[in-house]
Parts: structure tokens; C-alpha cells; sequence
């Protein structure tokens, strides 16, 4: 938990610092709860990236980025933005307005940076040029639209909405994986899967043992093996006192089969991961 800590104090600096893109955020919320849940997500997720990279000059800028990348969906009609099902070509094409909306807004907020306008404009270009608003291609897009671009897919997919259930991080990772060097910057995905590892902290996860543990920590040099807290005996569907393994220890006798939802079992992750 330890390593949460530097995240924390990232985020706390760059409220305080921005007060006028905080105000902006807090309006996504009366807008939108999803959206203003999606875009907290996100600044974190990048405010962790871009430390794993070792730009530590950029960390504010790139977290309010994060958290403002989404704001053109304030003006994005209701009835679109959480509709049922597909959109169709007219939908989309008005939901993609998001970003031109996005960029307006944001460059009317009192010292915004051009990291954090970068994110907002270029979250959804793509490497291969198959993006938009602008179609960029490869260097074309700025690091930290690059960036962002992996960020919002990860965690649109791994989130559970009105038109689509949450996709399971591993999968989406195998996605990400698969499509590095065409819709994403490879390296870049290589530095993200560092980032979150292959079992997210949070993560629900069933062990060959019988039990339910949520991941509290990662090796970023083993990320098939993460520390754990075992909260909960499957056969006896009770919850247990928590004990944490390190699953990388050589005499560890737990492995892990699969993720699991924790809807399905009532459990809140977060909860466990504090004793």
C-alpha cells in the first residue's frame, strides 16, 4: 500500500493547484456520475504511468488532463450518452463532438497546460491514424495523447455501462497487447502493462487453494505472481480473517485460476484492502 502513497499525494497536489479544473470536474459529475467515475479513473491510471516512466515533471499536468479528458460530454445529449445499446452513424457522429467540446472548454480554464490539452484532444487518435477528431498519425500525436488513448480504452472496457458489461483486465490487456504497434504505441503499452500488471491492485481473484483474495500489491519484475490478502473460504461461504501471501515466494502454495466478479459474490474489494 505503500506505493499508493505517492499517487495520493500526486493527486492531492494537483487539486490544490488547480482549482478551476476541479470545479470543471465536479460539473462532469452533475452531468454525468459515469463519466465523472470514468474521468477520476483515468487521471489516476495516468498520474500512475507516468510515474512508472520516470517523468516525474509532468505528473500534474498530466493528471489534470486525466481528469478533464472527457468534459465535452457535458454537452453530448443525455439520451446518447447513456443509450441502450449501439449507437447508430448520426449518434456516433454527434458523440465524437465530445472532443472538439472537450478542447473548448478546457482552453478556457485558467492555466491549463498543453499537456492537459493534449490529453483532452487527442485521447481518442489512434498510432495508425484510424482515430479522431483529426485523423493523427504515429509522433503526430503528443506522448501524453498516446498516453491517455491507452488509459480511456483500458478502463472504458474494464467498466461496466448502460450498453456493455466490464471486460476482465487480463483480456483487455491481451487486446491492448495485440494491438500495440497499430491502434497504440507499443513501448508505451509495454509501460502501462508495468503500470497496472497483469492483476490489477483491487482485482478479485480465485486461488486453486479455494479461496477469494484481492491483489494489494505487484512485482513489477513478476507480474504473474502478486501479493494477495485472502479474505474469503469458497466451500464455506464465509469470510475468513484476512492473511496476506506473497506469491512470488518460492515456498507460496497458492496460485491463481481465475478473476472474478465481485458483484457476484457481494464483495467490495477496496473494502479488504485496508485491515
Amino acid at each position: 500500500m505503500e506505493k499508493l502513497e505517492p499517487v495520493v499525494l500526486d493527486i492531492s497536489e494537483s487539486i490544490l493547484r488547480n482549482p478551476d479544473a476541479i470545479v470543471s470536474l465536479l460539473r462532469i459529475k452533475q452531468a454525468d456520475t459515469y463519466t465523472f467515475q470514468h474521468s477520476v479513473a483515468v487521471g489516476t491510471l495516468l498520474i500512475s504511468f507516468c510515474r512508472s516512466m520516470k517523468n516525474r515533471s509532468s505528473v500534474e499536468q498530466i493528471g489534470i488532463g486525466g481528469f478533464l479528458h472527457d468534459i465535452g460530454k457535458m454537452k453530448v445529449p443525455e439520451h446518447i450518452l447513456n443509450k441502450h445499446g449501439k449507437l447508430d452513424e448520426l449518434e456516433f457522429e454527434l458523440m465524437k463532438l465530445h472532443v472538439n467540446y472537450g478542447r473548448e472548454i478546457a482552453e478556457t480554464i485558467a492555466g491549463i497546460s498543453t499537456i492537459s490539452l493534449s490529453i483532452v484532444a487527442e485521447h481518442h487518435e489512434r498510432y495508425d491514424g484510424s482515430g479522431y477528431p483529426l485523423g493523427l498519425k504515429g509522433e503526430e500525436i503528443s506522448l501524453f495523447g498516446q498516453m491517455a488513448s491507452i488509459v480511456d480504452v483500458y478502463d472504458a472496457m474494464t467498466s461496466t455501462r448502460v450498453y456493455h458489461t466490464s471486460a476482465e483486465p487480463t483480456e483487455v490487456i491481451k487486446m491492448l497487447l495485440e494491438s500495440g504497434g497499430r491502434q497504440f504505441n507499443d513501448k508505451l503499452v509495454q509501460y502501462f502493462i508495468r503500470t497496472v500488471g497483469i492483476y490489477p491492485i483491487g482485482s478479485l481473484v480465485k486461488l486453486e487453494s479455494g479461496f477469494l483474495a484481492v491483489v494489494i500489491d505487484q512485482h513489477h519484475e513478476d507480474l504473474l505472481h502478486p501479493r494477495v490478502r485472502i479474505i474469503f473460504n469458497i466451500q464455506t461461504r464465509c469470510y475468513i480473517f484476512p492473511k496476506d501471501f506473497d506469491l512470488s515466494k518460492p515456498d507460496n502454495s497458492h496460485r491463481i485460476v481465475s478473476f472474478e466478479n465481485p458483484a457476484r459474490w457481494g464483495i467490495n474489494p477496496i473494502r479488504h484492502m485496508r485491515f
